[in-house]
Protein backbone atom coordinates (compact mmCIF):
# COMPACT_ATOMS: atom_id res chain seq x y z
CA UNK A 1 0.00 0.00 0.00
CA UNK A 2 1.82 3.01 -1.02
CA UNK A 3 0.61 6.04 1.02
CA UNK A 4 2.42 8.83 -1.17
CA UNK A 5 -0.03 8.03 -4.06
CA UNK A 6 -3.35 10.02 -3.92
CA UNK A 7 -6.90 7.85 -4.06
CA UNK A 8 -10.33 8.06 -5.16
CA UNK A 9 -13.47 5.84 -4.36
CA UNK A 10 -17.31 6.17 -4.14
CA UNK A 11 -17.69 6.91 -0.40
CA UNK A 12 -21.75 6.57 -0.85
CA UNK A 13 -23.56 3.11 -0.51
CA UNK A 14 -24.34 1.74 -4.12
CA UNK A 15 -27.81 1.95 -5.69
CA UNK A 16 -29.89 5.10 -6.85
CA UNK A 17 -29.84 7.81 -4.85
CA UNK A 18 -30.30 11.79 -5.22
CA UNK A 19 -26.41 12.55 -4.37
CA UNK A 20 -23.34 10.50 -3.94
CA UNK A 21 -20.10 11.24 -2.26
CA UNK A 22 -17.10 10.74 -4.37
CA UNK A 23 -14.31 10.96 -1.39
CA UNK A 24 -10.21 11.70 -2.56
CA UNK A 25 -7.27 11.70 -0.21
CA UNK A 26 -3.73 12.20 -0.29
CA UNK A 27 -0.81 14.62 -1.24
CA UNK A 28 -2.25 15.84 -4.14
CA UNK A 29 -6.10 15.56 -3.60
CA UNK A 30 -6.20 19.70 -3.20
CA UNK A 31 -3.98 20.31 -6.31
CA UNK A 32 -6.42 18.01 -8.47
CA UNK A 33 -9.45 20.22 -8.03
CA UNK A 34 -7.12 23.44 -8.36
CA UNK A 35 -8.07 24.33 -4.59
CA UNK A 36 -6.07 26.99 -3.21
CA UNK A 37 -4.36 26.41 0.72
CA UNK A 38 -7.18 29.25 1.46
CA UNK A 39 -9.96 27.03 0.17
CA UNK A 40 -11.04 25.16 3.07
CA UNK A 41 -14.39 23.81 4.83
CA UNK A 42 -17.62 23.35 2.96
CA UNK A 43 -17.81 25.24 -0.07
CA UNK A 44 -19.48 25.62 -3.96
CA UNK A 45 -16.98 24.18 -6.43
CA UNK A 46 -17.25 23.40 -9.93
CA UNK A 47 -15.85 20.90 -12.23
CA UNK A 48 -14.68 21.93 -15.96
CA UNK A 49 -15.84 18.69 -17.78
CA UNK A 50 -15.01 18.63 -21.36
CA UNK A 51 -19.15 18.49 -21.88
CA UNK A 52 -19.08 21.34 -19.88
CA UNK A 53 -19.69 22.90 -15.93
CA UNK A 54 -20.86 20.76 -13.31
CA UNK A 55 -21.11 22.47 -10.06
CA UNK A 56 -21.12 20.48 -6.92
CA UNK A 57 -20.54 20.74 -3.51
CA UNK A 58 -16.53 20.24 -1.75
CA UNK A 59 -16.04 19.25 1.47
CA UNK A 60 -12.28 20.43 1.57
CA UNK A 61 -9.81 19.41 5.12
CA UNK A 62 -6.41 20.09 5.39
CA UNK A 63 -3.68 17.61 6.69
CA UNK A 64 -2.62 16.49 9.24
CA UNK A 65 -6.55 17.42 10.96
CA UNK A 66 -8.77 14.99 8.68
CA UNK A 67 -9.44 11.57 9.19
CA UNK A 68 -6.95 9.99 6.81
CA UNK A 69 -4.29 12.66 8.38
CA UNK A 70 -3.84 13.63 4.80
CA UNK A 71 -5.72 16.61 2.97
CA UNK A 72 -9.33 14.89 2.10
CA UNK A 73 -11.81 16.05 -0.30
CA UNK A 74 -15.07 15.43 -0.63
CA UNK A 75 -17.43 15.89 -3.26
CA UNK A 76 -21.00 15.87 -3.09
CA UNK A 77 -22.41 15.39 -6.87
CA UNK A 78 -25.84 13.97 -8.53
CA UNK A 79 -26.36 10.61 -7.74
CA UNK A 80 -26.35 9.43 -11.56
CA UNK A 81 -23.90 6.07 -11.59
CA UNK A 82 -23.26 7.31 -14.72
CA UNK A 83 -22.14 10.77 -14.35
CA UNK A 84 -20.12 9.70 -11.16
CA UNK A 85 -18.37 7.30 -13.44
CA UNK A 86 -17.62 10.00 -15.89
CA UNK A 87 -16.56 12.36 -13.34
CA UNK A 88 -13.70 9.65 -12.02
CA UNK A 89 -12.63 8.89 -16.12
CA UNK A 90 -11.94 12.57 -15.77
CA UNK A 91 -9.95 13.10 -12.70
CA UNK A 92 -7.61 10.13 -13.61
CA UNK A 93 -7.43 11.22 -17.19
CA UNK A 94 -6.50 15.26 -15.48
CA UNK A 95 -4.41 13.91 -12.98
CA UNK A 96 -2.57 11.76 -16.18
CA UNK A 97 -2.33 14.96 -17.80
CA UNK A 98 -0.58 16.94 -14.88
CA UNK A 99 1.55 13.98 -14.09
CA UNK A 100 -0.20 13.33 -10.70
CA UNK A 101 -0.69 10.10 -8.97
CA UNK A 102 -3.80 9.16 -8.90
CA UNK A 103 -5.72 5.74 -8.33
CA UNK A 104 -8.41 3.77 -7.50
CA UNK A 105 -8.24 3.39 -3.41
CA UNK A 106 -8.45 -0.09 -2.28
CA UNK A 107 -10.75 -1.42 0.66
CA UNK A 108 -10.00 0.00 3.82
CA UNK A 109 -7.68 2.21 2.05
CA UNK A 110 -9.03 5.13 3.61
CA UNK A 111 -9.29 3.75 7.51
CA UNK A 112 -5.90 2.20 6.70
CA UNK A 113 -3.84 5.98 5.94
CA UNK A 114 -5.28 7.05 9.24
CA UNK A 115 -3.79 3.93 10.66
CA UNK A 116 -0.56 4.80 9.40
CA UNK A 117 -0.68 8.35 9.68
CA UNK A 118 -1.19 7.73 13.48
CA UNK A 119 -4.89 9.37 13.46
CA UNK A 120 -6.30 6.51 15.21
CA UNK A 121 -4.96 2.51 16.44
CA UNK A 122 -5.66 -0.57 15.33
CA UNK A 123 -7.81 -1.57 17.39
CA UNK A 124 -10.37 1.78 16.87
CA UNK A 125 -9.43 0.67 12.90
CA UNK A 126 -11.05 -2.66 13.97
CA UNK A 127 -13.57 -1.03 15.65
CA UNK A 128 -14.87 1.06 12.47
CA UNK A 129 -14.51 -2.36 10.52
CA UNK A 130 -17.09 -3.50 12.81
CA UNK A 131 -19.71 -0.90 13.17
CA UNK A 132 -19.93 -0.34 8.95
CA UNK A 133 -20.41 -4.56 9.27
CA UNK A 134 -22.93 -4.51 12.34
CA UNK A 135 -26.67 -5.81 11.46
CA UNK A 136 -27.95 -6.04 14.92
CA UNK A 137 -27.88 -2.80 17.89
CA UNK A 138 -25.64 -5.55 19.94
CA UNK A 139 -22.75 -5.48 17.22
CA UNK A 140 -22.99 -1.81 16.24
CA UNK A 141 -22.83 -1.16 20.62
CA UNK A 142 -19.39 -3.45 20.71
CA UNK A 143 -18.35 -1.60 17.36
CA UNK A 144 -18.46 1.88 18.96
CA UNK A 145 -17.23 0.73 21.84
CA UNK A 146 -13.89 -0.37 20.21
CA UNK A 147 -13.57 2.83 17.96
CA UNK A 148 -14.02 5.05 20.70
CA UNK A 149 -11.05 3.89 22.23
CA UNK A 150 -11.74 2.34 25.23
CA UNK A 151 -9.65 -1.04 24.77
CA UNK A 152 -6.80 1.15 23.61
CA UNK A 153 -7.18 3.10 26.15
CA UNK A 154 -6.95 0.15 28.48
CA UNK A 155 -3.94 -1.35 26.75
CA UNK A 156 -1.80 1.88 26.48
CA UNK A 157 -2.39 1.78 29.99
CA UNK A 158 -0.79 -1.66 30.94
CA UNK A 159 1.71 -1.21 28.25
CA UNK A 160 2.95 2.32 29.85
CA UNK A 161 3.40 0.34 33.17
CA UNK A 162 5.03 -2.77 31.65
CA UNK A 163 7.38 -0.42 29.79
CA UNK A 164 8.59 1.29 33.41
CA UNK A 165 8.67 -2.04 35.01
CA UNK A 166 10.87 -3.30 32.06
CA UNK A 167 13.01 -0.42 32.02
CA UNK A 168 13.82 -0.20 35.92
CA UNK A 169 14.65 -4.26 35.45
CA UNK A 170 16.87 -3.29 32.46
CA UNK A 171 18.63 -0.74 34.24
CA UNK A 172 20.00 -2.85 37.01
CA UNK A 173 21.19 -4.72 33.97
CA UNK A 174 22.58 -2.26 32.33
CA UNK A 175 24.18 0.59 35.02
CA UNK A 176 24.75 -2.04 38.01
CA UNK A 177 28.09 -0.01 38.72
CA UNK A 178 26.25 2.89 38.77
CA UNK A 179 25.62 3.97 42.29
CA UNK A 180 22.94 6.80 41.41
CA UNK A 181 20.89 3.89 39.47
CA UNK A 182 18.97 1.52 41.46
CA UNK A 183 17.22 -1.00 39.88
CA UNK A 184 13.41 -2.25 41.35
CA UNK A 185 13.24 -4.28 44.19
CA UNK A 186 11.66 -7.72 43.61
CA UNK A 187 8.99 -7.28 46.07
CA UNK A 188 7.98 -3.74 44.25
CA UNK A 189 8.01 -5.78 40.82
CA UNK A 190 5.66 -8.74 42.40
CA UNK A 191 3.25 -6.05 44.02
CA UNK A 192 3.16 -4.35 40.45
CA UNK A 193 2.87 -7.22 38.29
CA UNK A 194 -0.01 -8.41 40.78
CA UNK A 195 -1.81 -5.66 40.18
CA UNK A 196 -1.71 -5.84 36.98
CA UNK A 197 -2.27 -9.31 36.16
CA UNK A 198 -5.50 -9.38 38.81
CA UNK A 199 -6.95 -6.32 36.50
CA UNK A 200 -5.91 -8.53 33.41
CA UNK A 201 -7.93 -11.47 35.00
CA UNK A 202 -11.16 -9.79 35.76
CA UNK A 203 -11.17 -7.89 32.18
CA UNK A 204 -10.98 -11.29 30.40
CA UNK A 205 -13.42 -12.51 32.77
CA UNK A 206 -16.27 -10.08 32.25
CA UNK A 207 -15.41 -9.09 28.63
CA UNK A 208 -17.94 -10.07 25.94
CA UNK A 209 -16.85 -12.08 22.74
CA UNK A 210 -17.68 -9.87 19.76
CA UNK A 211 -18.81 -13.18 18.10
CA UNK A 212 -21.41 -13.70 20.41
CA UNK A 213 -22.78 -11.10 18.99
CA UNK A 214 -23.39 -12.19 15.91
CA UNK A 215 -26.45 -14.10 16.35
CA UNK A 216 -29.22 -13.25 18.55
CA UNK A 217 -32.30 -15.18 19.77
CA UNK A 218 -35.00 -15.89 17.81
CA UNK A 219 -38.67 -16.12 18.68
CA UNK A 220 -41.48 -16.99 16.37
CA UNK A 221 -45.41 -16.26 17.14
CA UNK A 222 -47.46 -19.45 16.29
CA UNK A 223 -50.90 -20.49 16.60
CA UNK A 224 -53.62 -21.34 14.55
CA UNK A 225 -55.12 -19.00 11.24
CA UNK A 226 -56.39 -15.90 12.59
CA UNK A 227 -54.76 -16.46 16.07
CA UNK A 228 -53.84 -12.70 16.45
CA UNK A 229 -50.24 -13.33 15.91
CA UNK A 230 -49.97 -10.90 12.96
CA UNK A 231 -51.69 -8.18 15.16
CA UNK A 232 -49.28 -8.91 17.83
CA UNK A 233 -45.96 -8.96 15.67
CA UNK A 234 -47.29 -5.26 14.97
CA UNK A 235 -47.97 -4.56 18.40
CA UNK A 236 -44.71 -5.62 19.42
CA UNK A 237 -42.30 -3.85 16.73
CA UNK A 238 -44.54 -0.75 16.82
CA UNK A 239 -45.90 -0.55 13.44
CA UNK A 240 -48.01 -1.86 10.97
CA UNK A 241 -45.61 -4.64 9.31
CA UNK A 242 -47.61 -7.10 8.34
CA UNK A 243 -51.05 -7.20 7.08
CA UNK A 244 -54.12 -8.16 9.49
CA UNK A 245 -57.37 -9.47 7.72
CA UNK A 246 -59.74 -12.16 9.22
CA UNK A 247 -59.52 -14.43 6.14
CA UNK A 248 -57.39 -17.51 6.97
CA UNK A 249 -53.77 -17.34 5.10
CA UNK A 250 -52.92 -13.53 5.19
CA UNK A 251 -49.81 -14.53 6.66
CA UNK A 252 -47.80 -16.39 4.06
CA UNK A 253 -44.56 -15.65 4.59
CA UNK A 254 -42.17 -15.73 7.64
CA UNK A 255 -41.75 -12.14 8.55
CA UNK A 256 -38.83 -10.85 10.66
CA UNK A 257 -38.32 -7.97 12.66
CA UNK A 258 -35.26 -7.27 15.45
CA UNK A 259 -37.33 -6.13 19.05
CA UNK A 260 -35.51 -4.72 21.44
CA UNK A 261 -36.23 -5.64 25.53
CA UNK A 262 -35.53 -3.43 28.07
CA UNK A 263 -34.07 -5.09 31.05
CA UNK A 264 -33.27 -3.66 34.31
CA UNK A 265 -29.04 -4.20 33.81
CA UNK A 266 -29.74 -3.56 29.70
CA UNK A 267 -31.13 -4.73 26.39
CA UNK A 268 -31.91 -7.69 25.52
CA UNK A 269 -32.76 -7.69 21.43
CA UNK A 270 -34.27 -10.63 19.54
CA UNK A 271 -35.85 -11.25 16.72
CA UNK A 272 -39.69 -12.14 16.40
CA UNK A 273 -40.83 -13.62 13.74
CA UNK A 274 -44.27 -14.17 12.84
CA UNK A 275 -45.18 -17.24 10.33
CA UNK A 276 -48.33 -18.58 8.63
CA UNK A 277 -51.37 -19.97 10.86
CA UNK A 278 -50.56 -24.40 10.77
CA UNK A 279 -53.22 -26.48 11.30
CA UNK A 280 -55.80 -25.37 8.65
CA UNK A 281 -58.78 -27.67 7.26
CA UNK A 282 -58.65 -25.75 4.23
CA UNK A 283 -58.38 -28.14 1.44
CA UNK A 284 -59.12 -26.35 -1.41
CA UNK A 285 -57.35 -27.39 -4.51
CA UNK A 286 -56.21 -24.14 -6.07
CA UNK A 287 -54.39 -23.06 -2.52
CA UNK A 288 -52.77 -26.82 -1.85
CA UNK A 289 -49.60 -25.31 -3.49
CA UNK A 290 -49.61 -22.38 -1.93
CA UNK A 291 -50.74 -23.93 1.40
CA UNK A 292 -47.65 -26.26 1.25
CA UNK A 293 -45.49 -24.04 0.43
CA UNK A 294 -46.63 -21.73 3.84
CA UNK A 295 -46.15 -24.40 6.00
CA UNK A 296 -42.66 -25.83 5.45
CA UNK A 297 -41.49 -22.02 5.89
CA UNK A 298 -43.44 -21.65 9.10
CA UNK A 299 -42.04 -25.08 10.33
CA UNK A 300 -38.93 -24.17 9.23
CA UNK A 301 -39.12 -21.03 11.49
CA UNK A 302 -40.06 -23.16 14.26
CA UNK A 303 -37.47 -25.56 14.09
CA UNK A 304 -34.66 -22.32 14.09
CA UNK A 305 -36.29 -20.93 17.36
CA UNK A 306 -34.68 -20.27 20.62
CA UNK A 307 -38.24 -19.63 21.76
CA UNK A 308 -41.81 -19.87 20.69
CA UNK A 309 -45.11 -18.06 21.49
CA UNK A 310 -47.98 -19.88 21.28
CA UNK A 311 -51.13 -17.59 20.70
CA UNK A 312 -54.50 -18.89 21.17
CA UNK A 313 -57.67 -16.94 21.53
CA UNK A 314 -60.60 -17.56 23.78
CA UNK A 315 -62.31 -20.69 23.52
CA UNK A 316 -59.83 -22.24 21.32
CA UNK A 317 -57.77 -24.92 21.90
CA UNK A 318 -53.93 -24.54 21.55
CA UNK A 319 -52.29 -25.62 18.67
CA UNK A 320 -50.33 -28.80 19.20
CA UNK A 321 -46.69 -28.66 18.93
CA UNK A 322 -44.06 -31.36 17.57
CA UNK A 323 -42.67 -33.13 20.74
CA UNK A 324 -38.90 -33.69 19.22
CA UNK A 325 -38.66 -29.29 19.83
CA UNK A 326 -36.05 -27.72 22.07
CA UNK A 327 -37.47 -24.67 21.84
CA UNK A 328 -39.27 -22.76 25.06
CA UNK A 329 -43.04 -22.12 24.86
CA UNK A 330 -44.90 -18.98 25.81
CA UNK A 331 -48.49 -19.92 26.07
CA UNK A 332 -50.85 -16.78 25.59
CA UNK A 333 -54.25 -15.94 25.10
CA UNK A 334 -54.84 -13.22 22.37
CA UNK A 335 -57.77 -11.31 21.59
CA UNK A 336 -58.84 -10.71 25.15
CA UNK A 337 -60.51 -7.14 23.64
CA UNK A 338 -63.05 -9.83 22.49
CA UNK A 339 -63.71 -11.72 25.65
CA UNK A 340 -66.59 -10.97 28.09
CA UNK A 341 -65.48 -12.94 30.97
CA UNK A 342 -61.58 -13.20 31.53
CA UNK A 343 -60.71 -16.70 34.08
CA UNK A 344 -59.05 -15.66 37.31
CA UNK A 345 -55.66 -17.06 36.77
CA UNK A 346 -52.86 -14.47 37.41
CA UNK A 347 -50.64 -16.82 35.90
CA UNK A 348 -52.49 -16.50 32.62
CA UNK A 349 -51.06 -14.25 29.90
CA UNK A 350 -53.67 -12.13 28.19
CA UNK A 351 -53.14 -9.89 25.55
CA UNK A 352 -55.29 -7.25 23.39
CA UNK A 353 -53.05 -5.71 20.02
CA UNK A 354 -55.45 -3.22 19.58
CA UNK A 355 -55.81 -1.37 22.77
CA UNK A 356 -51.89 -2.21 24.10
CA UNK A 357 -53.23 -4.43 27.27
CA UNK A 358 -51.14 -6.88 28.49
CA UNK A 359 -47.69 -6.26 25.40
CA UNK A 360 -45.53 -5.69 28.78
CA UNK A 361 -46.00 -8.44 30.07
CA UNK A 362 -45.28 -10.45 27.05
CA UNK A 363 -42.57 -8.69 26.84
CA UNK A 364 -41.65 -9.08 30.54
CA UNK A 365 -42.41 -13.42 29.64
CA UNK A 366 -40.29 -13.31 26.84
CA UNK A 367 -37.03 -12.02 28.45
CA UNK A 368 -37.76 -14.20 31.63
CA UNK A 369 -38.41 -17.07 29.63
CA UNK A 370 -35.14 -16.57 27.25
CA UNK A 371 -32.94 -16.25 30.81
CA UNK A 372 -33.78 -12.13 31.40
CA UNK A 373 -29.96 -11.65 30.71
CA UNK A 374 -28.58 -9.20 28.13
CA UNK A 375 -26.69 -9.45 24.80
CA UNK A 376 -26.41 -5.75 24.15
CA UNK A 377 -23.29 -4.70 25.75
CA UNK A 378 -23.55 -2.02 28.38
CA UNK A 379 -21.81 0.88 28.41
CA UNK A 380 -18.71 0.82 29.56
CA UNK A 381 -17.88 -3.11 29.46
CA UNK A 382 -15.25 -4.90 26.98
CA UNK A 383 -15.95 -6.30 24.17
CA UNK A 384 -13.45 -8.24 22.87
CA UNK A 385 -12.52 -10.31 19.65
CA UNK A 386 -10.66 -13.25 19.02
CA UNK A 387 -8.20 -11.57 18.37
CA UNK A 388 -7.78 -9.21 21.24
CA UNK A 389 -9.02 -12.02 23.82
CA UNK A 390 -5.93 -13.95 22.09
CA UNK A 391 -2.89 -11.26 22.80
CA UNK A 392 -4.43 -10.49 26.02
CA UNK A 393 -4.30 -14.20 27.43
CA UNK A 394 -0.84 -14.35 25.79
CA UNK A 395 0.12 -11.31 27.22
CA UNK A 396 -1.22 -12.25 30.82
CA UNK A 397 0.57 -15.52 30.85
CA UNK A 398 4.36 -13.70 30.16
CA UNK A 399 3.05 -11.45 33.32
CA UNK A 400 2.60 -15.15 34.97
CA UNK A 401 5.89 -16.56 33.74
CA UNK A 402 7.68 -13.01 35.36
CA UNK A 403 5.95 -14.03 38.89
CA UNK A 404 6.61 -17.45 38.60
CA UNK A 405 10.54 -16.32 38.76
CA UNK A 406 10.40 -14.21 41.00
CA UNK A 407 9.29 -16.79 43.45
CA UNK A 408 12.34 -18.80 42.23
CA UNK A 409 14.44 -19.07 45.49
CA UNK A 410 17.26 -16.67 45.06
CA UNK A 411 15.33 -15.06 42.93
CA UNK A 412 15.85 -15.12 39.28
CA UNK A 413 18.41 -13.29 37.08
CA UNK A 414 17.05 -9.35 36.08
CA UNK A 415 18.30 -10.86 32.24
CA UNK A 416 15.30 -13.67 32.59
CA UNK A 417 12.98 -11.05 33.95
CA UNK A 418 13.66 -8.29 31.33
CA UNK A 419 12.99 -10.89 28.79
CA UNK A 420 9.75 -12.21 29.79
CA UNK A 421 8.49 -8.42 30.42
CA UNK A 422 9.23 -7.42 26.80
CA UNK A 423 7.36 -10.46 25.76
CA UNK A 424 4.42 -9.05 27.44
CA UNK A 425 5.01 -5.63 25.60
CA UNK A 426 5.31 -6.97 22.64
CA UNK A 427 1.90 -8.82 22.89
CA UNK A 428 0.45 -5.24 23.97
CA UNK A 429 2.04 -3.50 21.22
CA UNK A 430 0.91 -5.98 18.80
CA UNK A 431 -2.46 -5.32 20.07
CA UNK A 432 -2.53 -1.72 19.56
CA UNK A 433 -0.70 -1.87 15.60
CA UNK A 434 2.77 -1.06 16.85
CA UNK A 435 4.16 -4.18 16.43
CA UNK A 436 1.83 -5.96 14.36
CA UNK A 437 2.91 -8.45 10.89
CA UNK A 438 1.27 -7.71 7.34
CA UNK A 439 -0.90 -10.31 7.04
CA UNK A 440 -2.71 -9.02 10.48
CA UNK A 441 -2.88 -5.69 9.13
CA UNK A 442 -4.05 -7.03 5.73
CA UNK A 443 -6.59 -8.65 7.46
CA UNK A 444 -8.16 -6.10 9.30
CA UNK A 445 -8.59 -3.76 6.17
CA UNK A 446 -9.51 -6.16 4.19
CA UNK A 447 -12.94 -6.21 5.67
CA UNK A 448 -13.71 -3.04 4.87
CA UNK A 449 -15.36 -1.63 1.86
CA UNK A 450 -13.96 0.27 -0.41
CA UNK A 451 -14.30 4.21 0.27
CA UNK A 452 -13.88 3.81 3.50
Amino acid sequence: MDVSDTIIAVSSPPGRSQRALLRLSGPDACSLLDLSEADRGCRRHVLDLPEGELPVLALVSRAPSTYTGDDLVELLLPGSRILIDHVQRHLHAEALRRSIRLRDASPGEFTARAYFNDRLDLLQAEGIASVIHAETDAQLSAGRNLSSGQLGSIATRLGDELTRLAALVEAGIDFTDQEDVVAIEPEALRTSLMTLATGLDQGLTDAVAIESLESFPIVVLVGRPNAGKSSLFNALVGRERTVVAELEGTTRDALREPLTLCLPDGVLEVMLVDVAGLGSKRAQDHQEVIEQAMVRQARRAIEDADLLVRCTPPDHEPLELPNHLTARVLDIRTKNDLCSELPDDPDLIGVSAPNGTGLQRVREAMSSALGGAPNVPAAGRLVLSARHDSVLRRCRESIGSTLELLDQPGGAPAELLAATLRSSLDEIGSLLGRITPDDILEHVFASFCVGK
